[in-house]
């Protein structure tokens, strides 16, 4: 009987590790998935778990952290009697074959809902471009029109004494679910369906010490962002988040998605933080690429607005800076690395290259 429990845990993690090889192996098999096989976990988990108003995830998570915290006083206690060394034994041995069907079940969900998703086709083929290699003129060029429109959106958002962005949440949720939905009917590749984002109840404590802003969850199919960061980064990171829901899992991809999203979006905080992100990324990539002088001069014609935001978001992200925050860090370039994002964490940059490769192909940047 152990023999056959054995082979059905094994089986199971065995069938994760061959799906997520064959969506490797064969990037059409992850592209069918996508569209035939993977809406039914949107359709079912995705919407079960979005009835809840609160993180189902964050739940199970906290319940997780006290169950391994009894777990330890147990067993601490049971060490120092005899009666409860002999109890302790007894579940330990009852105790490694529920762990492993519970941790490979884990791991087939997670192949089924994200794994297979990373190799699935790029969203820059539904929006018809195809990212080439790009000169520093280009990059110029790029950050101009960004910061071009960040000048006209300074004007339209509104700001508190100090003149930070203010982000009025009032049908913050309607709006990002609505702009994913617009985007999809322009270019398709994201589905129909969109839930509410969720922001954990520990979004400080957890996310914000964690340098995170935003998680997917993928047992529960929850988009989650980090509710304690600036206004100006929410907008985008919601639809980001949903970008993932959506299926599409590469960090470069899903920034695009939110930028075009966000940017596309009918509320005017929602254009702004598509704006305000994309900078961001573009004065990383102009920071490598040009002597610091020039750098400094093409930085100082940002609109003050955007100048005030910024510093706000750096003294913000400071506070939490610390072993904790560079352990995550590392876990989450690990992560990303181990699910073909060979640049780890620096690949959430790379969507300046999708953004050179769109605005190349509406004509409003020229190569020559």
């Amino acid at each position: 009987m152990k023999i056959i429990r054995l082979t059905g845990w094994a089986i199971i993690l065995l069938g994760g590790f061959l799906l997520f090889f064959i969506s490797h192996r064969y990037p059409a098999f992850a592209t069918w998935y996508a569209s035939y096989v993977f809406p039914v976990f949107q359709h079912t988990i995705g919407r079960f778990f979005g009835l809840f108003p609160f993180s189902v995830f964050e739940v199970l998570v906290i319940l997780a952290g006290f169950g391994l915290f009894a777990g330890i006083i147990f067993t601490i206690v049971s060490l120092c009697t005899i009666p409860g060394r002999k109890k302790l034994k007894k579940h330990i041995k009852a105790v490694p074959l529920p762990i492993l069907y519970t941790l490979s079940i884990m791991f087939l969900v997670f192949i089924l809902t994200t794994g297979i998703n990373y190799n699935r086709e790029s969203f820059s083929y539904h929006v018809g471009i195809e990212v080439t290699d790009s000169s520093v003129d280009e990059l110029v060029q790029l950050y101009l029109i960004l910061a071009a429109r960040a000048e006209i959106l300074s004007g339209q958002i509104e700001t508190d004494d100090n003149g930070h962005f203010i982000l009025n949440k009032s049908g913050l949720h309607n709006y990002a679910i609505q702009s994913m939905h617009d985007l999809n009917s322009l270019y398709g590749g994201l589905g129909n369906f969109f839930p509410r984002a969720k922001a954990p109840f520990l979004s400080r404590f957890i996310l914000s010490n964690s340098n995170i802003n935003g998680v997917f969850a993928p047992w529960t199919m929850e988009a989650h962002y980090n509710g304690d960061i600036l206004g100006q980064s929410i907008p985008f990171v919601i639809t980001h988040e949903l970008a993932h829901f959506a299926g599409h899992m590469r960090e470069d991809e899903a920034n695009f998605i939110a930028y075009l999203a966000s940017r596309n979006s009918d509320n005017v905080d929602f254009q702004y933080s598509a704006v305000y992100i994309a900078l961001n990324y573009t004065l990383n990539a102009l920071r490598r690429a040009l002597s610091t002088e020039t750098y400094r001069e093409l930085f100082a014609i940002l609109p003050e607005q955007i100048h005030r935001d910024f510093a706000a978001d750096r003294a913000y992200w400071q506070a939490f800076q610390g072993p904790v925050a560079d352990m995550a860090v590392r876990v989450n370039d690990t992560y990303l690395r181990l699910n073909q994002q060979e640049d780890g964490v620096r690949s959430y940059g790379r969507m300046v290259d999708l953004l050179l490769a769109y605005y190349r192909n509406v004509g409003k940047i020229s190569a020559e």
